[in-house]
Parts: structure tokens; C-alpha cells; sequence
């Protein structure tokens, strides 16, 4: 599979019993399957941690305000959900085969800084996505809700303890 951001080889990669294809040493971007997404309900919540600490090539963001195809069918154009510049953070589902494309750069940034207050930082990088990306999206259209539903199951996923 390549990269959708940056067309960079993916790298399989399995933490808790789920498989993601990782863009290692390039972007950083994460991608899950559908049926991966379901098995993340039963795992607790920051299982998928370590995902965020893979190797990351600053600068590399080839994907603002441009289309990009889903990794999985190749032909299909991914659906942003959200995107936050402040915070480096954009999720994407694919309308064809529901995976996602998950760009959690901010967060990354967070975890290697040297920071004091790091915990606070991260804390706030939650509610933030909670409150203002993921609360505002169209929940009243069934489609989106039950989007935001997983997308909120891949945050705890990947949420640091």
C-alpha cells in the first residue's frame, strides 16, 4: 500500500492484535481497516500508543487542501472529517471500503517534546479533538455519527496513558 499523504511505501505493523499500515520514516500517517476498527473496542483504551512514536521526517505534509485516494481501493478519494491545523491532526474515511487515514502529527509532536507539562499538553490535545472536531461533526446524519462513534474508538486507541 502507499501513503495517500506522501506516497511512501506503508509498513505493516501489529500492536495488541491489530494490524495498521504505518508510514514510517516519512509523514507518520496511520491506516486501519474497517475490520481492524472493530476489534478496538475490546482492547483498552491507549493499547495502540506506541503507533504514535515510529520514526517521522519533519516538513513532510503533501496532503493540505489537496484530494488524496484511499490506500486500500486505490481509485476512491478519501472523505475528510476533520483537520486541525493548530494541533496537525486530520482524519479521513475512505466511502468505499470505511477505513481510515488517521494524521496525528500533533499529537506525535507532543510525546517527543521535552516539555514539562506534557501530560496537560496531551490532556488538552483530547478535549480539543473531543469538543471542537468531533462534537461538531453531523451527527445527525447516521453515516457521520456512527463515523465519529469510531473515530472516538481510535482516539482512546491511540490515546497515551
Amino acid at each position: 500500500m502507499r501513503c495517500p499523504a506522501c506516497d511512501n511505501e506503508l509498513t505493516e505493523y501489529k500492536v495488541s492484535g491489530i494490524k495498521v499500515e504505518i508510514c514510517r520514516g516519512s509523514c507518520g500517517g496511520i491506516w486501519l481497516n474497517h475490520s481492524q476498527i472493530k476489534n478496538l473496542k475490546h482492547l483498552k483504551p491507549g493499547a495502540g500508543r506506541e503507533l504514535l512514536l515510529f520514526d517521522k521526517t519533519d516538513g513532510v505534509k503533501t496532503y493540505r487542501n489537496s484530494e488524496h485516494p484511499c490506500p486500500n481501493c486505490e481509485t476512491t478519494l478519501l472523505y475528510r472529517h476533520f483537520f486541525s491545523r493548530k494541533y496537525d491532526t486530520e482524519v479521513n474515511q475512505c466511502s468505499k471500503c470505511s477505513g481510515f487515514w488517521i494524521d496525528l502529527g500533533g499529537l506525535t509532536e507532543i510525546l517527543i517534546s521535552r516539555k514539562k507539562n506534557k501530560r496537560d499538553l496531551i490532556e488538552n490535545y483530547f478535549t480539543v479533538i473531543r469538543n471542537e472536531k468531533i462534537s461538531r461533526m453531523n451527527l445527525a446524519n447516521q453515516d457521520i455519527a456512527e463515523a465519529a462513534e469510531l473515530i472516538t474508538v481510535i482516539f482512546n486507541f491511540l490515546r497515551p496513558s
